[in-house]
């Protein structure tokens, strides 16, 4: 991948078919965990705790209430997230070699949000609990992966902070 850049009022990257196609299968992992975190059983993957945590830990009552009006709307938004992700980088994920994939702003930050989710699902599995922990790195491409998405999302914030 070369980097976001500013283009056309929006941003652009290049991305190689195997890049995209590794993204794309993230986003629809994502997308499935949170389908199944909408089905009632939040308790089906501890790392879903991570990216929808509880509302209110000491209360009972309010954290009930609170998945009940509110936990859909979140899992739908964040769903949305990640299909905003995947969607530019199908025909990529087709081709023959690099291509750009140019988004708008608010694409852009709908990235940094999936993949900031993709991140704390990444971090769970590798025993990551605060900045800096270096995690278990079982297996060894989970890190890299880790890493990898890291790089994306600061490459996003930095373009969209003007490349500072």
């Amino acid at each position: 991948m070369r980097g976001f850049q500013p283009h056309d009022g929006g941003y652009q990257a290049v991305f190689e078919p195997y890049e995209a196609k590794i993204l794309i299968s993230l986003g629809e992992q994502l997308q499935q965990l949170l389908a199944d975190g909408l089905g009632g059983n939040p308790a089906a993957d501890e790392a879903l705790h991570r990216v929808i945590p509880n509302a209110y830990r000491d209360d009972e009552e309010a954290a009930r209430e609170w998945r009940e009006l509110s936990r859909r709307g979140l899992i739908e938004r964040k769903s949305a997230f990640a299909a905003t992700m995947t969607t530019g980088l199908r025909a990529i994920a087709d081709g023959d070699g690099p291509a750009p994939l140019s988004v708008t702003e608010g694409e852009a930050i709908d990235w940094m949000r999936a993949i900031g989710d993709l991140r704390l699902i990444l971090a769970d599995r590798l025993g990551i609990l605060v900045d800096g922990d270096e995690g278990a790195d079982d297996p060894p491409e989970a890190g890299d992966l880790y890493r990898w998405l890291a790089w994306i999302q600061d490459d996003l914030v930095r373009a969209l902070d003007g490349g500072r």
